[in-house]
């Protein structure tokens, strides 16, 4: 007979100093939609979702909505695309308010969002609504990915990934990738 031998678990007790808040803190980091392609004499922070684009995400809130998904707000590029991404996000109520921030335009930093949050009121969810490179950049300090590079993690237009932050605050190297989700594999 053979035996199988199984490693214990075990779980580490914070260290004192920590401030952990009991609860975890998940941020969802969501590339916005299908945009127009850039387009000589038009400025690019005013490109604005196609058709299709419009409709995948439509289509995704409501399979994520589905899903019981619900965040306790939702942050937005104040770039056209993102915002119409964001926008079509709160319609279809996976989330009851939205704010335009401008650090999640491209060329922001990570570090903002960690100052933001000391701002805040608590909350458990939230969703970013970007763009790439910048949002896989993003993640890898979330996650504490060093060095960075912008292809570590791609994510697709209006592909998500998920990070949940155990300290029950956003910090960097604090969290865990929990979901990578492209479009297709939200559509199925």
């Amino acid at each position: 007979m053979k035996v199988c031998r199984v490693p214990m678990v075990f779980e580490l007790e914070p260290d004192d100093n920590s401030q952990v808040t009991g609860r975890a803190v998940t941020v969802d980091f969501v590339r916005h939609g299908i945009a127009e392609e850039p387009q000589p004499g038009k400025e690019d922070s005013l490109r604005a979702l196609t058709d299709k684009g419009r409709q995948r995400c439509r289509k995704i809130a409501r399979q994520l909505r589905s899903m019981g998904w619900k965040w306790d707000l939702l942050l937005t590029s104040p770039l056209v695309r993102a915002r119409q991404t964001a926008e079509i996000f709160v319609d279809e109520n996976l989330a009851e308010a939205l704010e335009v921030f401008e650090p999640l335009a491209p060329g922001g930093s990570f570090a903002d969002l960690v100052r933001w949050q000391t701002e805040r009121d608590p909350f458990t969810s939230l969703a970013v609504v970007g763009h790439q490179p910048d949002l896989s950049l993003w993640v890898q300090a979330a996650i504490g990915l060093q060095p960075a590079h912008p292809e570590a993690i791609t994510l697709k237009k209006a592909g998500l990934a998920r990070v949940r932050f155990a300290q029950g605050r956003i910090d960097c190297g604090q969290g865990s990738l929990t979901l990578l989700l492209s479009p297709k594999v939200m559509l199925g």
